[in-house]
């Protein structure tokens, strides 16, 4: 009994030290899974500091960055604001001001004649003014509108020449001893006059090849406007140029249109009109020419004898290029017109007909009345006077190299009846050289003729 007892009692015993042994267990547990909590908790929390301090980082690095940003540009403003104060108060020397177009059309207008530089300077303003652009064309356009206007290559030659030039053409108000404008018909003798396309003869014409290197839409009507309401013949033929070459064919109507408006509306060269308006018609049919405009014709006829009997040579010559030889029976009217008495009006009207020698019968009837004149005028046992024949002979010679073969036929038969009429050793002697010119030329064998050959015979 007293066995079984111990037995119980350490049974007992030993259940309670196992008991106790396993709480202890399960508290090492907890207590071990406790501080792996801990330690992911303080781990995690570690992770979100660094998270936050790195994100803290970043953005104050960016703060820095657009504050640095922002001061530069504060620093730039400032730094610009004082250049442009610098500017208002013109303190600054290494920044170019550019004038107003205004302020350059007036240093235009206050060119001096005498400067050695002053055409350099002409140049300079009108090309600062292209340089502007559109920006200039109200101020140019303004000035245009004043209607006045300075000569700018008289500026460029000493006074001396300008002076001298000016007494050669009347002067200013005429004075004695000026020579009178030269005769209209003189006119009929020379080219056409061309713009001058290295340096514009005056202000206003220099501003119209500014416009026209601007060459911008607002240019192109302002240059129109223009056309439409000058009044003088040189510029018409700048902004003939100037139109055709911003806008090729597309204004020749309003060119001609404007040209042919001019024509009858013209005032008088007087000895203070500009030079390049002695010649105002002169550029106005040399537009009509160019484009052979038969529609002022009819009006050209009524012109071709001034108001005073003198015979102007620009209608003359436009008539004589666009007609060709439908122009004999104005001419011959005009030869027969008892008002044209001034030798030089009769000798240009006599060339414009003999021009036409082989092809209109009048013609060839004009060339035996012109030789006969001039053999009238020889002095017997005297030195052949070639001057009298000069002209008839040279229109014997005249564009031999393009005249078809029946017309040197026909130039070769009036010389023939030279020879046999008049019989003279000297006349005849010439007449020959001519005929060998003809035959060559009419041959296709051209040796010598033409207008120097024809010179050669006589003088």
């Amino acid at each position: 009994m007293k066995n079984v007892v111990q037995i119980l009692v350490a049974a007992g015993l030993s259940a309670a030290v196992a008991g106790v042994l396993v709480n202890q267990s399960n508290k090492r547990n907890q207590q071990a899974a406790l501080k792996e909590q801990r330690h992911q908790f303080r781990e995690e929390t570690r992770r979100r500091e660094d998270a936050r301090n790195t994100a803290y980082s970043q953005n104050t690095r960016a703060l820095g960055d657009k504050s640095q940003a922002l001061e530069q540009s504060k620093a730039r403003a400032t730094k610009l604001e004082g250049a442009l104060e610098a500017i208002r108060n013109t303190e600054s020397p290494n920044v170019r001001i550019m004038p107003s177009p205004q302020a350059i059309i007036e240093s235009l207008q206050e060119l001096k004649a005498g400067n050695a530089r002053v055409k350099r300077r002409a140049v300079y303003f009108l090309e600062s003014l292209v340089d502007l652009g559109d920006v200039a064309l109200p101020a140019i356009e303004k000035f245009l509108e004043r209607n006045v206007d300075l000569e700018l290559q008289s500026l460029a030659r000493p006074k001396a020449q300008v002076a001298k030039e000016q007494n050669n053409v009347g002067g200013k108000g005429g004075g004695k001893g000026a020579k009178q404008p030269a005769a209209a018909a003189w006119n009929y003798f020379r080219p056409f006059p061309k713009p001058n396309d290295s340096f514009p003869a005056t202000l206003r014409l220099g501003l119209l090849e500014v416009i026209t290197a601007i060459g911008s839409t607002q240019a192109e009507k302002l240059l129109l406007t223009i056309l439409e309401n000058t009044g003088r013949g040189v510029e018409v033929a700048y902004l003939e140029i100037a139109l055709q070459d911003i806008a090729r064919d597309l204004y020749v109507d309003e060119i001609l249109e404007a040209t042919r408006r001019l024509l009858t509306t013209l005032p008088p060269v007087t000895a203070d009109s500009m030079a390049v308006d002695r010649r105002a018609k002169g550029y106005l049919y040399a537009i009509l020419v160019k484009y052979k405009d038969l529609i002022f014709v009819d009006t050209a006829k009524t012109l071709l004898i001034t108001a005073d009997g003198r015979l102007d040579g620009d209608v003359l010559r436009y008539l004589r290029q666009v007609l060709g030889t439908d122009a004999m029976p104005v001419f011959h009217n005009v030869m027969n017109d008892e008002r044209l008495t001034d030798e030089l009006d009769r000798y240009a009207i006599r060339d414009a007909i003999l021009r036409h020698i082989g092809t209109d019968p009048q013609a060839d009837v004009l060339l035996m009345q012109t030789v006969r004149e001039g053999m009238a005028q020889q002095e017997e046992g005297g030195a052949f006077n070639w001057g009298p024949m000069k002209l008839p002979l040279s229109a014997l010679m005249q564009g031999i190299d393009e005249a078809p073969a029946q017309n040197i036929a026909n130039r070769r038969e009036l010389i023939e009846n030279l020879r046999e009429e008049f019989d003279h050793p000297q006349l005849n002697g010439a007449l020959n050289k001519m005929d060998a010119g003809l035959e060559a030329a009419q041959q296709g064998v051209i040796q010598g003729g033409g207008k120097g050959t024809s010179r050669k015979i006589w003088e």
